[in-house]
């Protein structure tokens, strides 16, 4: 029975501070405005000016007491619920005892829900008891409006208390409504939160959690070594191809178990995304060229027809970086070198194939594409890129002129100016470079930069009208040292060269209109490096 009764009321407590603080200002508003209110309605019934000030004087405190935010909660929340009680009872008081004026008492009762607390709904009863049968007794016609009362004030201050009990069991219901709802609704939240930080098909943490680790890591004082491992499988595409992809699911999520197994106690195994896997561990507890080898075979089947592997990159947090992505990043190609084993990738080679075929094409290109890749690729790598994005970049300046296949040699040859038609059809060499580039899907990444390399960061450059960051880094790169090899380099429609300072001050002029400023100050940064250099060896 008492556990039955415990379900039904209300636990309490689970009310935020915030919320209390809230609700709190709301219910000393409504006592301050009482405090106003009545005094000018106890005038205009025409009480005296110091009657009135005893009943302002008598709020007054107790609004004062419920503002002093030095206070409990508990001292503050007594002094409004006593001060909004005081209120209905002056409001009987300055209108002769009228009925209707003791409804207020009921309406204080359902404001002092609000603060989801027992003793507000105690202090009423009590209130409404002592008071009634007090002043029911002292002077029983402030009070009361039929002689039984006048005749028997404490019995009908008991009648009146017990409807004010009445009307706090009907507001405790509601309270108890309104924690079930916040506790459905926390429930629902924390769910939502742990499955926004676990993959769904192996039941691992995944990379959203990881992030959050790591920075929990980073923002721990004098942290002890923690080794970051990332896994990328070997041959599951292939296997996906052959088996089909529910096949794939149910051998991740394999994996992703035994995995999980290999890294406890010691770390925790997250899932990344596709056939992406890493594991956090406390470094000084391994032998970590074990461990790893130990989660490596973790991450290796074997079958009739298919044989699965991984390779896996580490770092040591934060004995080799406290950057969390620099450790990422650092992690990544530790792991692509593994899984390249040195050997060039197939869009390393496919690309070469292109930049030959461009070559075969107009050999008169090919330095201009040898300087702007070298070019790129210095200042991407002085801008911090990550080692994979350099390659891309230098690679996309490789290729930014392929598209150009497609172009007349009457047009891309042409001495004089082009007109607006022969203008017009050259600006589609990106739209074909990119399509060409796209056609091997190792290098998509590079057709983007390719089909961006002549976007304006204005947004008037072409093919789409990107603008701003909307136009790929790389790209971006890609455009300020194409733009600076075309001007120092002779081309047929335009017989003078600049020279290397006045190219320089051109792109410093186009900076934040055709150029990005930020790229165009990294490429004068590299451009003083390769000087410095010089001078030194010339010394």
């Amino acid at each position: 029975m008492t556990q039955t009764l415990r379900r039904l009321l209300p636990k309490g407590g689970t009310l935020p501070a915030t919320e209390w603080e809230h609700r709190h200002r709301a219910l000393l508003v409504l006592l301050w405005l009482n405090v106003f209110g009545l005094g000018a309605y106890g005038l205009s019934q025409g009480y005296g000016l110091g009657h009135t000030a005893l009943h302002a004087g008598a709020l007054l405190g107790f609004a004062v007491v419920g503002s002093l935010t030095r206070l409990t909660r508990l001292v503050r929340a007594m002094s409004v619920s006593l001060g909004l009680l005081t209120a209905a009872a002056l409001l009987v008081h300055v209108t002769g005892g009228l009925i209707e004026a003791h409804f207020y008492f009921f309406v204080m009762i359902v404001a002092l829900t609000l603060y989801e607390d027992w003793r507000p709904f105690l202090v009423a009863v009590a209130y409404v008891l002592l008071h009634h049968g007090i002043v029911g007794t002292l002077d029983p016609h402030a009070v009361y409006n039929r002689p039984q009362a006048w005749a028997h004030p404490w019995v009908w201050a008991g009648i009146h208390a017990l409807f004010v009990a009445g009307a706090g069991i009907g507001a405790i219901a509601a309270w108890r409504l309104n924690e079930n709802v916040r506790d459905r609704m926390l429930a629902t939240q924390a769910q939502l939160e742990d499955a926004a930080m676990m993959d769904s098909l192996t039941g691992l943490p995944n990379r959203r959690q990881l992030m959050a680790d790591l920075r929990r890591l980073s923002e721990t004082p004098d942290p002890a070594e923690t080794l970051l491992a990332m896994f990328d499988l070997d041959g599951f595409k292939s296997y996906n191809d052959t088996f089909g992809h529910a096949a794939g699911d149910v051998l991740l999520a394999r994996l992703g178990h035994q995995l999980d197994g290999a890294a406890r106690p010691a770390g925790t195994a997250y899932r990344l995304g596709g056939d992406e896997f890493c594991v956090l561990a406390p470094a000084p507890l391994l032998d970590v060229d074990a461990f790893l080898d130990l989660l490596a075979g973790a991450m290796s089947a074997h079958g009739e027809g298919f044989a699965i592997g991984c390779s896996y990159g580490a770092v040591v947090l934060p004995t080799e970086t406290s950057s969390t992505e620099e450790a990422l990043q650092l992690a990544d190609q530790r792991m692509y070198v593994r899984k390249t084993g040195g050997r060039p990738s197939a869009g390393r080679q496919v690309g070469d194939a292109l930049l030959r075929a461009l070559e075969e094409r107009h050999p008169d290109l090919s330095p201009h594409l040898g300087g702007v890749a070298a070019w790129s690729e210095a200042v991407a790598t002085h801008m911090g890129m990550a080692e994979r994005d350099v390659a891309r970049v230098r690679q996309a300046a490789e290729l930014h002129d392929v598209g150009k296949v497609a172009i007349p040699d009457a047009i891309l040859l042409k001495p004089g100016p082009l007109t607006p038609h022969e203008r017009e059809f050259i600006r589609r060499h990106t739209i074909i470079g990119a399509r060409i580039v796209s056609a091997a899907p190792a290098l998509a990444r590079v057709a983007h930069l390719v089909r961006a390399s002549h976007e304006w960061v204005d947004g008037t450059g072409y093919p789409d009208g990107l603008a701003g960051d909307e136009i790929p880094l790389g790209a971006r790169v890609v455009a300020v040292c194409d733009a600076f090899d075309a001007m120092v380099s002779r081309r047929p429609y335009r017989p003078g060269v600049m020279t290397e300072d006045q190219a320089v001050a051109e792109l410093r002029r186009c900076a934040g209109t055709q150029f990005d400023p930020h790229v165009v100050d990294a490429f004068g940064a590299v451009m003083r490096a390769r000087d410095g250099a010089r001078d030194t060896i010339a010394a």
